[in-house]
């Protein structure tokens, strides 16, 4: 559920209250602002009779898509900083999940909902759009898990990968012996369905227990703020090692001093994970050193392969 919970909506923080199929032919309704850069382009698409809000600048390839956490809205989450930052490299979108933001609420009769449908709506918005090349997704807190579930159900797309302080299986059973709640991932009153399947969520991952040798960097928040998680802060620190296992071509980094809300507190440490990982997409090569990843970030330090990198609390 992505840390510190306080059973309200908190922007991407994961916070607690209590399948369309991405090959159907769709038509998006985008519309460019007449005030924004030529490249920016902003509107809803059509994902199976609800709409998706969704954002994008820049040009290039491949596409950064930018996956917010729990409840939140990708454009308020990444919008001002990363977004131009990164629209200055290549194109990059992010959007609002199905209840979340400004997007409409998923209508009941979509079933069964887990990540993977979360991963194929995406698939819809961006056939919808028009984005149909390579993909870097960029996925904080439950973003993660949208993000890992499309490089499974979209393999041919996702060419790399940024996790930032993502939510992970082994988190899951803390969550349920702590009696958290129930994962609903909206924002929007009534939800008539936003309570996520999180246990065949948990199951469609451990399908895929690997990303190959995708490149991949995956940020740890270097304070642990949930207050679950920091009951268990060896399994924790432990789950984001493991993350960083989960492909050959990894770096991993702990962003000392930062909280969750990573992309709000250091997005100069998300950038530079993103930009890395798409010069080694574009490249065909392996990821650089850790630390020339983060050479510009003083908040960042390097995490050994294997290593487990304890958090504050």
């Amino acid at each position: 559920m992505g840390r510190l919970v306080v059973r309200l909506v908190c922007g991407g923080l994961l916070v607690l209250a209590g399948g369309c199929s991405a090959g159907q032919s769709l038509q998006s309704t985008a519309s460019p602002s007449a005030v924004s850069p030529p490249s920016a382009v902003s509107g809803r698409a059509d994902v199976g009779g609800y709409s998706l809000a969704y954002e994008c600048l820049g040009t290039g390839s491949p596409t950064v898509i930018l996956e917010a956490g729990y409840t939140a809205s990708g454009v308020d989450t990444f919008g001002e900083v990363i977004m131009p930052a990164l629209a200055r490299k290549t194109r990059v979108c992010t959007y609002d999940r199905a209840g979340d933001g400004t997007s409409d609420p998923r209508p009941a009769q979509v079933r069964p909902l887990t990540g993977a449908t979360q991963a194929h709506e995406l698939g819809a918005l961006l056939e919808a759009i028009h984005v149909t090349g390579p993909v870097v997704m960029v996925g904080h807190s439950y973003g993660g898990v949208v993000s890992r579930e499309f490089a499974v159900t979209h393999p041919e797309q996702v060419v790399g990968m940024v996790l930032v302080d993502a939510t992970s299986e082994p988190e899951i059973p803390v969550y349920d012996r702590l009696d958290a709640g129930p994962w609903i991932d909206g924002s929007v009153t009534p939800a008539p369905n936003q309570t996520i399947d999180i246990h065949a969520t948990v199951r469609e991952l451990e399908a895929a227990r690997t990303l190959g040798a995708l490149p991949l960097v995956v940020i740890t928040a270097g304070i642990l703020e949930d207050q679950w998680l920091r009951t268990v802060p060896l399994l924790e620190a432990q789950a984001q090692t493991r993350l960083a296992g989960l492909s050959s071509d990894s770096v991993h980094v702990l962003d000392q001093g930062v909280g969750h809300m990573i992309p709000s507190e250091d997005p100069a440490i998300v950038i530079a994970a993103a930009e890395a990982v798409i010069d080694a997409a574009r490249s065909g090569r392996l990821l650089p050193p850790c630390a020339s990843v983060i050479v510009h970030v003083p908040s960042a330090r390097c995490v050994a392969r294997g290593e487990t990198a304890r958090q504050a609390t």
